[in-house]
């Protein structure tokens, strides 16, 4: 068992890197050893999708109670605690990810997770899903989508699009270098504020990183012009969403990321922000 520097207690206490004022609306550490956790709007984790609830000895959750031994060569430890939800991509296997539903819409949403870079990782020649949220329609006006990049050394790159496949993507920033990042934990804060109207292109994205040991998070990007407005719903907000997802280019090796302490909030989960290493300017790439 490990412990962080961002442990979340059930009174929904922060440390100090985060501000005492988060309006926390959710949490799971993963500790029940399974995927009941749930609030009063009705947050509910969706089916595993070749990923699971781990020990560092076993698998003890997947789609039921699980009882399967570690095998050998592997390293579950989690961020803190003894459980974590790990994310299996076998090799030449595309798929893993991780959907949850909010059980309401949210115009102001922030979301905290602990994710450990897998301890072999190195990134293929193509496009990989990060993260994505969105209101009511998948891949439309409305959904914001981070994908990871190759860059050019097993590393990879962190990208956004604003409206899914419907926009380019945006703000090309390094993010995973090999082997120097290879198993270690960062805590990931992403933001999307609702835009006010269907033209008005005033919503907000944001994302920041902390490297576990460090003290400061580091902007990788901010839009305060997104469209983040979901034309084919009068429902606006963020409902709902899915951690990692598609590999367009499976990875060699049996790989595993590792995700912890998921968070939820409608005010910031973070502290002191670093700023001196801004995003790059942004690229349009077309698949």
């Amino acid at each position: 068992m490990k412990t962080s520097t961002f442990t979340i207690l059930v009174s929904f206490a922060f440390s100090t890197s985060t501000p005492a004022t988060s309006e926390v609306f959710f949490t799971d550490s993963f500790e029940s050893g399974d995927m009941s956790a749930t609030n009063s709007a009705g947050f509910n984790w969706q089916g595993n999708n070749r990923t699971s609830i781990v020990t560092d000895e076993r698998v003890v959750y997947s789609n039921g109670e699980k009882n399967i031994p570690m095998p050998s060569g592997r390293d579950w430890e989690a961020s803190d605690g003894d459980h974590s939800l790990r994310f299996r991509y076998g090799a030449g296997e595309e798929w893993a990810e991780q959907r949850f539903k909010l059980g309401r819409h949210y115009k102001d949403l922030w979301i905290g997770y602990w994710a450990r870079v897998p301890i072999n990782f190195v990134h293929g020649s193509l496009n990989n899903k990060f993260l994505s949220l969105w209101p009511e329609s998948y891949d439309r006006p409305g959904t914001v989508t981070w994908q990871t990049r190759p860059n050019s050394s097993g590393g990879a790159v962190l990208v956004v699009q604003d409206g899914g496949v419907t926009d380019g993507e945006r703000q090309a920033t390094q993010f995973i270098e090999v082997p120097k990042d290879q198993g270690r934990w960062m805590h990931i804060v992403a933001r999307v504020k609702s835009a006010s109207g269907p033209n008005a292109n005033d919503g907000i994205i944001q994302l920041y990183r902390r490297w576990e040991g460090e003290n400061n998070y580091k902007k990788l990007h901010e839009k305060t012009t997104a469209d983040t407005w979901d034309d084919t719903s009068n429902q606006q907000g963020i409902s709902q969403g899915y951690i990692l997802g598609w590999a367009n280019d499976p990875f060699n090796d049996d790989t595993e990321w590792l995700v912890d302490e998921f968070t939820l909030s409608t005010t910031s989960l973070i502290g002191s922000i670093d700023d001196t290493n801004p995003p790059n300017p942004p690229v349009l790439t077309l698949d």
